[in-house]
């Protein structure tokens, strides 16, 4: 997309990223700073856990077996306000705003020159990488007479299984609904009859079987609006540009125009806390603390916005073809780098979007509430080093280990315990997140008005408290005061959502930190977006209705525009397709 700035007399842009309104990209812009700061806050406000980082894994791995503890009898883990499908929107929408240069798992270690590599956000940079000139292999070959490629790449299914469901009369077969993967046979790399590798502008696109089909489906979106377009006579180029890039450029503006419409009108009304919410709404949707214009707060990456994790459900129904679903260590699993020989993918695997989204009166799955105590499986899965430091702050082997005494070597995350979660925990230790305390004085009072908690020490203390000595975990009295007066910045926040909201959204410091971020990006670009008198004719010719809003709106209108309404495996359920 090109930034035209209301007029269409601008040079194209062919990476296919939208420019700065200034121009080239600010390098401060793409660094990561505190929440509410222009750079690094004083290093007596940072988070340090305790007096060395041994002591602290200690801690945290006491921590992690607290959280790890199962929910109270009886305790509703459904949340009903988050259909599932909007954690992997959620994902999408973090993997568009940071793609994070050093992920350093050792809490010995420092995170000294980590940048954020994208450079633009909530622009879907994560989907079209820097545009066909660039990244060729991500679309379809042009037509005949283009020059420049306009639709973007989708990857078929694997032949029906001999226990697959007989097609419906009248259903029309759509073979392509997944990411493109290839089998690089002709490559340096060699060929192993049946391995695949995947064709996507981020490759964190497939870190698992749902945010790869919710990739496919933002694909399938880009490819809608473009059939959209040329079937209402897209208006006459009147810029000099090469057969096909007149066509990419205004479907990727439309495409990324209703991305930012549901985001900001279904996904984060679901996400951030009410009170916060109207407090965006009244103030113009602008930010309320980080008015900061350039950087991303390591608090949204480090902490904030790894609150999803805690919404992953334990099995997924993809489709009626495979109505048990699939457990949750399947879907992490289920990708190129993990499973080369299993693609292309099986119909298991192909999402009916009536199981993720209330669609039409559909009952879709619904994600897990959010809270301190977490998803079993989280616990394992992506693992890291189990030992990440030892007594003398280096990397500790599995024959080091051998030499510790008892009590060192109890204090260690357990085996199975090892995974995400604690991942979570150790970079928001050594990130230099703000303190909680901190992060509250830059609060305005309209916002500590919604949360006592935040403005009263003694309480918040005393709530942290009670739920760390309600386990068989044993803290000494100087974990439970670091926990309950400095406590880690990703375990307040879920803390606070299920103290706060019951774990249906956000609580107030999430709410804000994550809303800064996105009204802030939203803010940055909406002149070349929302605001640009190209995207709104556009918007306004294949929307004469209004823009999509929701996800089921979106859904609907890629289902109707490229004939997937009657799709096999459904794309939605026929109870949810239009006059069915």
């Amino acid at each position: 997309m090109n930034a035209h700035r209301g007029t269409d007399t601008a040079g194209p842009t062919l990476t296919g990223g939208l420019q700065s309104i200034a121009g080239a990209i600010d390098p401060r812009q793409v660094q990561f700073r505190n929440f509410g700061s222009a750079g690094g806050a004083e290093i007596a406000k940072l988070y340090h856990g305790l007096e060395t980082p041994w002591v602290t894994q200690c801690l945290l791995a006491k921590l992690l077996r607290r959280m790890s503890a199962p929910p109270a009898a009886g305790a509703d883990t459904t949340n009903e306000h988050i259909p599932a499908g909007y954690t992997y929107l959620a994902q999408l929408a973090a993997h568009d705003i940071i793609r994070n240069s050093s992920l350093n798992p050792l809490l010995a270690a420092n995170e000294t020159g980590r940048r954020n590599e994208r450079e633009q956000a909530l622009l879907l940079d994560v989907l079209y990488g820097e545009g066909p000139s660039s990244n060729p292999s991500l679309y379809a070959l042009p037509k005949v007479g283009d020059v420049v490629r306009s639709i973007m790449r989708t990857g078929p299914m694997a032949p029906p299984s001999p226990s697959a469901m007989a097609m419906p009369a009248g259903a029309c077969p759509f073979t392509l609904r997944d990411l493109p993967r290839f089998q690089p046979a002709d490559l340096s790399d060699g060929f192993e009859n049946g391995r695949t590798d995947v064709l996507v502008g981020d490759q964190r696109s497939d870190d698992n079987a749902n945010i790869a089909q919710m990739t496919a489906l933002f694909l399938h979106l880009h490819n809608a609006v473009a059939a959209a377009l040329s079937a209402s006579g897209l208006p006459r180029q009147d810029i000099e540009l090469p057969a096909g890039a007149f066509l990419f450029d205004r479907a990727r503006r439309v495409t990324t125009a209703v991305y930012r419409s549901v985001l900001q009108n279904d996904l984060l009304p679901r996400l951030i806390a009410k009170p916060i919410w109207d407090l965006y709404q009244a103030s113009g949707f602008r930010p309320l603390v980080d008015m900061q214009p350039q950087g991303v707060p390591i608090e949204f990456s480090h902490a904030a916005f790894r609150l999803g994790h805690a919404m992953i459900r334990l099995s997924y129904v993809f489709n009626d073809q495979h109505p048990e679903g699939e457990g949750l260590e399947n879907v992490l699993l289920n990708r190129s780098s993990s499973r080369p020989h299993k693609f292309p993918v099986s119909e298991h695997w192909v999402a009916d979007w009536s199981h993720f989204f209330e669609i039409a009166g559909s009952t879709p799955q619904f994600s897990r509430r959010i809270g301190p105590t977490v998803n079993e499986v989280l616990l394992s899965a992506y693992t890291m080093p189990i030992l990440s430091v030892g007594p003398d702050s280096k990397a500790l082997d599995a024959t080091a280990a051998g030499l510790l005494n008892e009590v060192d070597r109890g204090a260690l995350p357990d085996p199975n315990a090892s995974g995400l979660l604690f991942s979570d925990l150790v970079r928001g230790t050594i990130g230099g997140l703000l303190r909680l305390d901190a992060l509250i004085e830059k609060l305005p009072q309209a916002v500590l008005a919604t949360a006592p908690l935040l403005s009263e020490a003694k309480k918040r203390s005393q709530a942290i408290q009670s739920w760390l000595q309600g386990s068989t975990v044993t803290f000494t009295a100087a974990e439970l005061a670091e926990l309950a007066e400095n406590p880690p910045l990703l375990f307040w926040l879920l803390f606070e959502a299920a103290i706060e909201q019951s774990g249906l959204c956000f609580g107030t410091t999430g709410s804000v930190i994550v809303g800064d971020v996105f009204m802030a990006r939203f803010a940055a670009s909406r002149a070349t977006v929302e605001d640009d008198p190209i995207t709104q004719d556009l918007v306004s010719r294949l929307f004469p209705a209004g823009i999509p809003r929701t996800m089921p709106d979106l859904i609907l209108f890629v289902a109707n525009t490229l004939n997937l309404s009657n799709a096999w495996p459904r794309f939605i359920s026929p109870s949810t397709t239009p006059g069915a």
